[in-house]
């Protein structure tokens, strides 16, 4: 399958759902960025770790011609919200105790709902991902017109996008069980296309992963 001759339609969706425990809080609501401290020249705004990764996410589309990204919440819910911009289109998953494998199902069948060819599926806590990096995951899907993961760490993994053959396998995720186990089957199949991309492998998860970033994003 390619789409060579044709634009594909691609769901974009990010994921921002997890309750994060090991964070001891809502850790897509702390701060990312801002203005540094004693220089009254930078007028950065203060951004949530949500609205930066969604920002990023949102310019690439608009670069790449797609819809705005969908964003599915759960836990932290009533926190993250406000946080999103007023016209951002949101999915709450009632199941998201369950884990990431409930909030994978719920972008698949979405994008299935949107009739869309593909979807392009991004967490919320992988912060080092810019919309260079995004455009650069469209590029090679449009290339080799197969599904498409970022490769870190020796391994596939999201951000990714996804064919819509993919969507029943999507959808039929064990709750605690992200796409990886698919990705892989994609790979040993030799129906994976990669795009190297070590700055995947950055997440917040703890206040110690959030206090690094904060000293090294430079």
């Amino acid at each position: 399958m390619t789409f060579l001759s044709s634009i594909p339609k691609i769901t974009t969706v990010m994921l921002a759902a997890g309750q994060s425990s090991r964070f001891d809080g809502a850790k897509l609501a702390a701060l990312v960025s801002g203005p540094e401290v004693n220089d009254p020249d930078v007028q950065a705004k203060n951004q949530s770790l949500l609205a930066h990764s969604l920002d990023e996410l949102t310019q690439a589309t608009e670069q790449m011609g797609m819809d705005k990204p969908v964003v599915i919440l759960g836990g932290h819910k009533d926190t993250l919200l406000p946080l999103l911009p007023s016209n951002t289109e949101y999915l709450v998953n009632p199941d998201w105790q369950t884990g990431i494998g409930s909030s994978v199902a719920m972008a698949a069948e979405y994008a299935q709902a949107q009739h869309a060819d593909a979807l392009l599926l991004s967490l919320a806590d992988q912060v080092a991902i810019t919309q260079q990096h995004y455009m650069s995951l469209f590029r090679v899907f449009c290339l080799f017109g197969q599904t498409t993961a970022a490769y870190y760490q020796q391994n596939p993994g999201v951000p990714a996008i996804f064919l819509s053959e993919n969507f029943q396998q999507l959808q039929q995720l064990p709750g605690d069980a992200g796409a990886k186990n698919l990705l892989l089957q994609h790979l040993s199949n030799q129906s994976l296309a990669v795009l190297p991309l070590e700055q995947a492998a950055i997440d917040i998860d703890t206040k110690a992963d959030l206090n690094w970033w904060l000293a090294n994003k430079e």
